[in-house]
């Protein structure tokens, strides 16, 4: 499946991106896995998880105005609060994290590889959605991506 039929097929079963990433940030708030979240306009979060009161609300049925809420307000461990508005967007990484020896491991072809919606290479969108300022921050967000 290439890029474009995987954009399609999203939007098929979530409608939006702002859906998709709401069922991005349930899932990871029900899991405890972590994640990095870029912003459109501020520095990536790293390693983070989705406090657990979005699932909560969930759980016990919360409506749908609390549940606006909530993505108005979400709550991240390093203590950070975004709007869902605000994420570009959500990259989970393992529950027990990278080591020095997995990041160096990584295949960096891949890294120049078109997979964007308009020919962008994987190395552009992470510069672009992580605010990379030097090469040294796109290399370990590359491979941060890569082998997560």
């Amino acid at each position: 499946m290439d890029t474009k039929e995987a954009m399609e097929r999203l939007c098929e079963l979530f409608g939006s991106r702002i859906n998709f990433l709401a069922f991005q940030l349930a899932t990871l708030s029900m899991s405890g896995q972590p994640c990095d979240v870029t912003f459109f306009e501020k520095k990536p979060i790293l390693d983070v998880k989705v406090m657990a009161t979005l699932n909560a609300a969930l759980m016990y049925g919360a409506g749908g105005k609390k549940l606006q809420e909530l993505l108005e307000h979400i709550k991240f461990s390093d203590g950070t609060v975004a709007s869902i508005g605000e994420i570009w967007t959500i990259n989970p990484m393992p529950k027990d994290g990278l080591t020095d020896a997995e990041l160096e491991a990584v295949d960096m072809t891949e890294a120049d590889e078109k997979v964007g919606p308009n020919g962008e290479t994987l190395r552009q969108m992470i510069r672009e959605t992580y605010h990379c300022t030097t090469k040294r921050q796109e290399n370990v967000f590359l491979r941060r991506f890569i082998a997560s």
